[in-house]
């Protein structure tokens, strides 16, 4: 600025406000608690004689009355900052706590970093419940997720074996023929029977039959790979699904199978009599591979002939559908 003209009783006014104004608009870059410090300030209460106790600025020390939301002025509530600071500035508390230039630019620049300050409030306090609520928002997703997984888990699968359902069955075929032939490889499926399993139920009790069964899903989900799936069929049947695996490897995995539960025995409970009995049953597999001509129907039926004709052998056997032809 130019002072070589300038008038020497500005000289205090013009250096004040370079000591105590523009350093502050410096700071309020960085720093939300900077303000003028106005030594003026005085009790608006007392100035104009105000005994309203519902005042928000009632017996309060000096404060900066036109900044206060719920003020009682001109005989009523004022509102807040922006609706009220056009009748604040001609207000004698306003006026004496602005003697000079100096005073009068700090408190517009008071102003002003309050106003941006609260606005800066707000925003962050939308920002804030924005951000909660997109916290909600994903929780309940995820809430939403977990659900349907349950209720996808619970339609898909048998309760009582832990292992899929006959309809999840279908659904499952159809993916893995239209798999198979997008990558050109064939898969085997397993038709599984306990062999005289209605005599358990008949002699020992349904639980004692349901116990079995649920025993036998755990040993059947042991003995296979993480990539096969295993199902029930019905009643004591179930259905063990191979993908991108050979006839003669499907045949090694069910012998494994076979040979696993042949082992296994149960001690259950005969009426009138104090010790269980030690109860032991065999499976009959009967094994077929898919091809470009067949269905699920058709792999299906193929598996069940072949598992039905190691039944008829003698039963605790393995026998592959291509092999019915040789007997």
């Amino acid at each position: 600025m130019n002072t070589a003209n300038q008038d020497p009783e500005c000289e205090p006014i013009l250096k004040q406000i370079r000591e105590e104004i523009i350093p502050l608009f410096k700071a309020a870059v960085s720093d939300d608690s900077v303000i003028f410090h106005n030594t003026h300030l005085a009790r608006c209460w007392e100035k104009l004689g105000c005994d309203r106790k519902h005042c928000a600025g009632f017996q309060l020390e000096p404060i900066r009355c036109w900044q206060l939301l719920g003020t009682f002025c001109g005989g009523k509530v004022q509102g807040h900052f922006v609706e009220k600071y056009a009748a604040c500035e001609i207000c004698p508390t306003f006026r004496e706590a602005c003697p000079t230039l100096v005073e009068e630019l700090g408190e517009q620049l008071n102003n002003m970093l309050f106003l941006l300050r609260t606005q800066k409030q707000r925003a962050q306090g939308a920002m804030q419940k924005s951000e909660h609520l997109n916290k909600e928002l994903i929780s309940a997703l995820e809430n939403l997720d977990a659900r349907n997984r349950e209720i996808q888990e619970i339609m898909t699968t048998d309760r009582l074996t832990g292992l899929y359902n006959r309809n999840y069955l279908f659904t499952m075929l159809e993916d893995e023929f239209a798999r198979s032939a997008r990558r050109e490889y064939m898969f085997s499926l397993m038709m599984i029977d306990i062999d005289d399993f209605k005599s358990i139920n008949d002699t020992f009790g349904h639980s004692s039959g349901d116990k079995m069964l649920s025993r036998f899903g755990t040993l059947l989900k042991e003995s296979l790979r993480k990539f096969d799936r295993a199902f029930r069929y019905g009643g004591e049947e179930f259905v063990v699904v191979l993908p991108d695996t050979e006839l003669t490897v499907a045949s090694l995995v069910a012998e494994r199978i076979r040979s696993a539960f042949e082992k296994e025995t149960f001690a259950f409970a005969v009426a009138g009599e104090d010790k269980p009995a030690d109860v032991s049953r065999t499976i009959s597999i009967g094994v077929a591979i898919s091809s470009p001509q067949t269905t699920a129907e058709i792999l299906l039926t193929q598996a069940d002939e072949a598992m039905y004709v190691a039944k008829n052998q003698g039963k605790n056997r393995v026998l592959k559908y291509g092999d019915l032809q040789e007997l």
